[in-house]
């Protein structure tokens, strides 16, 4: 990396310098030029107010600057800028030991200051402001004292014309320098930013790429040459796993340019030969006048956290499948034994083990979740489709958690449903959500309090309705409800059991059949969550 900073921050100071020497180069030109002027009204002012030792200084000066403008592109920088500084100094302090305050010499100190602002460190503009101050302390202290005393009387020099022409040339400098001298601050301080600016993009690990509406590059910093290729508005890229090329009108910088703003992961980008997996994100952006202008695309080589997600992926569903099988066995041995197949165990081992038998049931819920989780990440979980009619599909599910329900107090109830309500539906996944939802309601439910499940039909579309008597869900936590491991408290783990994976497995079962899950709820007054699908046709098959 230390060659690239080194790079550009070379090119940041040629920048500044090429900025600094056209304003010295100017000033010197512009110097040059007033000086062929002033300084022969300087002296044909002497003729009205005699010749006095400041115009001798200003005689000096005007041959100084034409001489200096003549050569001062062959002078450096550091050069040329003292000797500006100095003509300043030779220009301003003269005129104001003279004349003092009445003088414009004072003003040509203070634009001493602003140039060496420009030109060097602000530590040396310090100094000649310190300076300043220190020769204007002087000068009045000179006059106050009498050390100092106008040499001319001020009436035959107020009613000179020469005079007042001077005067006037002087202050119009005094403007030129103050405006060429902001101007060119604002130049190095803009190419400063923008140097600051691409030195933070260019540093990024992902590649951005800027595309004008008229489809012309903006910018690329070097990561996008880097994941993208020598042309990064037109990178080689397919859907993730095919060989389809990637829709043109589906690229991110495309969607920004139409006003959208995409994220995808299904994007590879393929260079030299090798396809790297991208996240990508497009947004769009817009100028002063709020339209659109340009778009933003931002690439991520993640091939490898997609590599590491399916190696983990990999080793949990082995690891699982391992751990099922003889938790399988283990839950069956237990049943046995309760069962009373090898004869009635002693009241104390029986406790011991229900208790096993308990958590080991636990045990195989939590590891078919995290399957099930896994297999949902990989796109592998199962559907088979079939035309089932809702009414025996609810009283099952209630039948199924009856008796879970009774542990918890609490009673199922399950209203009117129509005969005539069929879904297009996997029985065996919907009821997977219905066992989850209605357990939940159950558990969290007040003791001795009902859960009501309604159905509802609106046109096309069908709502399942789970409504529990309990604390509610808690305002922070809603935003988190249904993501994976999910807990509103670790306190529902050791009260109420659970992995945090039911909804999240739920949510995505229900995505997977076109529906959606969705939830109300009042802290003290109970949740209510809803299955919304679409009803089956008699002519599906």
């Amino acid at each position: 990396m230390s060659q690239p900073q080194s790079t550009s921050t070379t090119e940041l100071q040629h920048q500044l310098s090429t900025i600094r020497h056209k304003f010295t180069n100017s000033l010197w030109r512009s110097f040059a030029l007033i000086a062929l002027i002033a300084v022969p009204l300087s002296i044909l002012r002497s003729f009205n107010t005699g010749w006095l030792a400041v115009y001798t200084v200003h005689l000096v000066v005007g041959t100084l600057l034409v001489s200096g403008a003549l050569i001062c592109h062959k002078m450096s920088l550091r050069l040329k800028g003292g000797l500006l500084i100095l003509v300043f100094w030779l220009v301003g302090l003269p005129g104001a030991l003279t004349f003092g305050f009445a003088s414009p010499g004072i003003w040509w100190l203070v634009l001493s200051c602003l140039v060496a602002h420009v030109l060097y460190q602000a530590r040396v503009a310090l100094l000649l402001a310190l300076a300043t101050f220190l020769s204007m302390i002087g000068t009045a202290f000179g006059f106050m004292s009498g050390y100092l005393s106008i040499p001319v009387s001020i009436s035959r020099y107020v009613t000179d014309s020469a005079s007042w022409a001077t005067y006037i040339i002087v202050n119009c400098i005094v403007f030129f320098v103050v405006v060429r001298t902001f101007i060119t601050y604002t130049a190095s301080l803009q190419v400063t930013t923008q140097h600051q600016f691409r030195q933070w993009i260019d540093d990024l690990p992902m590649g951005v790429v800027v595309q004008g509406k008229d489809l012309q590059p903006y910018y690329h910093n070097k990561a996008a040459e880097e994941l993208l290729g020598p042309a990064p508005l037109q990178p080689s890229a397919f859907i993730a796993g095919t060989d389809k090329v990637y829709p043109a009108e589906q690229m991110p910088a495309a969607k920004a340019l139409s006003g959208e703003t995409s994220q995808t992961e299904d994007m590879e980008i393929e260079q030299d030969g090798i396809r790297r997996q991208m996240q990508a994100w497009g947004r769009p952006g817009y100028n002063e006048h709020g339209e659109l202008t340009f778009g933003i695309a931002v690439y991520e080589d993640i091939s490898a956290r997609k590599q590491l997600d399916l190696l983990k992926n990999r080793f949990v569903s082995t690891v699982s499948h391992e751990l099922r099988t003889p938790l399988t066995s283990i839950h069956g041995a237990l049943g046995l034994i309760l069962g009373n197949a090898l004869g009635e165990p002693e009241p104390k081992i029986r406790a011991m083990l229900e208790l096993a038998e308990k958590n080991s049931q636990r045990l195989i819920r939590l590891i078919n979740d995290i399957l099930d989780m896994q297999k949902i990440e990989a796109g592998q979980m199962n559907f088979h489709f079939a035309k089932v009619q809702l009414q025996p599909l609810l009283r099952g599910a209630v039948e199924q958690m009856a008796g879970y329900a009774e542990q918890h107090q609490v009673t199922l109830e399950l209203d009117t449903v129509p005969d005539d309500l069929w879904l297009w539906a996997d029985s065996n996944r919907l009821m997977q959500v219905l066992a989850n939802l209605l357990s939940n309601a159950a558990k969290f439910s007040f003791a001795n309090s009902t859960v009501q499940i309604k159905v509802q039909s609106l046109n096309e579309q069908i709502r399942i309705a789970i409504i529990d008597r309990g604390p509610g869900i808690d305002e922070e936590f809603k935003a988190f409800i249904f993501r994976p491991f999910s807990q509103s408290d670790t306190s529902d783990v050791r009260n109420f059991g659970g992995t945090g994976l039911g909804l999240s497995i739920s949510k995505s079962i229900m995505e997977h059949h076109g529906g959606a899950l969705s939830f109300e709820s009042t802290t003290g007054q109970g949740s209510s969550f809803y299955i919304d699908l679409k009803l089956g046709s008699e002519h599906i098959s």
